[in-house]
């Protein structure tokens, strides 16, 4: 039990910065799951799930896999009524018809394209604060951005998946789960790259215990090969049916 003086302290802090300064840790709720529908990651947050209302970091080098990923959870929240919104400062890592073609709900989902990082963070904040179902992150938020977008997360239950390359270190500190991607291979189909299998590993973990890791394939969506591409592997599909039928042929 806290002591008289301690009590005390506590009670004037209340008086001077009112209840929203200090919370009772009874009172706190325990963190909910949003499952995502891929098990491996689901059992990697060690809740089922990622957590609402907290900050979920994808970290790994170039072609670690993390934004497919993203795309992919993505897709499957805006499938289960949740507004998704976007936010990508680069303006080039984030083809809408890529979650088309992964079956997302476009209706429910909004791309936001800020012109700086500043504009960015103001964003996020404002977004995760107004209760955006899930909000994703595709730029880099200044730090005083970064606590209040995680503050506004806690109040309305918005996930903020945010992938980045674990540089930033007011969201490296904020984020609650953070899975780090190394890619082990590719996935090759008619000699083009289809795919990519990576490890993920929970590099840290406020909701349980860090430290699991797990095997994920994650495949491109085939459609969304460029034209000559898909020609190119029709070609080759056509060469290798080809090749298979001579050889029974001559072993006929």
């Amino acid at each position: 039990m806290p002591s008289e003086k301690l009590e005390h302290a506590i009670d004037a802090i209340r008086v001077r910065f009112g209840d929203q300064a200090l919370v009772r840790a009874r009172r706190l709720p325990p963190p909910v799951p949003w499952p995502t529908g891929l098990a491996a990651i689901d059992r990697l947050s060690g809740i089922g799930g990622l957590p609402r209302g907290r900050v979920i970091m994808l970290q790994g080098a170039l072609g670690s896999g993390k934004t497919s990923l993203a795309m992919d959870l993505l897709a499957r929240g805006t499938r289960e009524h949740a507004h998704v919104v976007v936010i990508d400062h680069r303006r080039r890592r984030f083809d809408p018809w890529i979650p088309d073609l992964l079956g997302a709900d476009m209706e429910a989902l909004t791309l936001i394209r800020p012109p700086s990082p500043a504009v960015a963070g103001e964003a996020a904040g404002d977004l995760a604060a107004a209760g955006a179902g899930i909000l994703l992150v595709l730029a880099e938020l200044p730090d005083a951005d970064v606590a209040r977008t995680e503050s506004g997360a806690a109040r309305t239950g918005c996930l903020v998946l945010v992938v980045g390359d674990g540089r930033q270190r007011a969201l490296a500190h904020a984020s609650s789960l953070t899975f780090e991607l190394e890619r082990v291979g590719w996935v090759q189909e008619w000699g083009m790259i289809v795919g990519v299998r990576s490890v993920v590993r929970c590099v840290k973990n406020k909701v349980a215990t860090p430290g699991s890791e797990t095997e994920l394939l994650m495949r491109y969506p085939l459609d969304a090969l460029r034209p000559e591409m898909a020609a190119a592997a029709e070609a080759w599909r056509e060469q290798v049916q080809g090749e298979q039928w001579a050889a029974d042929s001559a072993a006929g």
